[in-house]
């Protein structure tokens, strides 16, 4: 025994990968009055505009959920203009934001796993929003971790 820690069952195929985006809050906000439901329709799940409808200043909380979502697609190997952004939806849980992928960004997801040598049944995502009203802007992070398993 020689003291150190059990090395994790991971191989070389591990991946990661991560999306980080800054959206103006004003704009969204701009958006929201001008394209109303259509632009809501358009980008955010009903659960997300339930959500963010239901805060005190909704366009911060929108703002934050369309920089996650392009963070999303910045985690992806290939450009996606194949993934509608409203095929991500960042659900309000007790303990975070997670995502949850449509059919289409779930399979976007996986093929870049593929490519990196990992799948996305190994995956693990990671969502961090933050929002400042005062200095105007949201920010959307997503960190992607797949690690591919042992095979002695």
């Amino acid at each position: 025994m020689t003291g150190e820690p059990d090395a994790p069952d991971i191989d070389v195929g591990s991946a990661v990968s991560h999306g980080i985006d800054v959206v103006s809050i004003p704009r969204i906000g701009d958006l929201l009055d001008e394209f109303g439901t259509s632009f809501r329709d358009r980008v955010f799940t009903p659960a997300e505009q339930a959500y963010c409808d239901a805060q005190g200043f909704p366009p911060q909380h929108y703002a934050a959920r369309w920089a996650a979502k392009e963070a999303f697609l910045k985690t992806l190997t290939d450009p996606a203009p194949g993934v509608p952004i409203v095929a991500i939806e960042i659900d309000r849980r007790n303990n975070g934001p997670r995502l949850s992928l449509a059919p289409a960004a779930s399979e976007a997801l996986g093929e870049t796993l593929d490519e990196l040598g990992t799948s996305l049944e190994t995956a693990d995502i990671d969502v961090s929003l933050s929002h400042d009203r005062t200095a105007g802007y949201a920010v959307g992070s997503v960190t992607v971790v797949s690690a591919a398993s042992r095979h002695d």
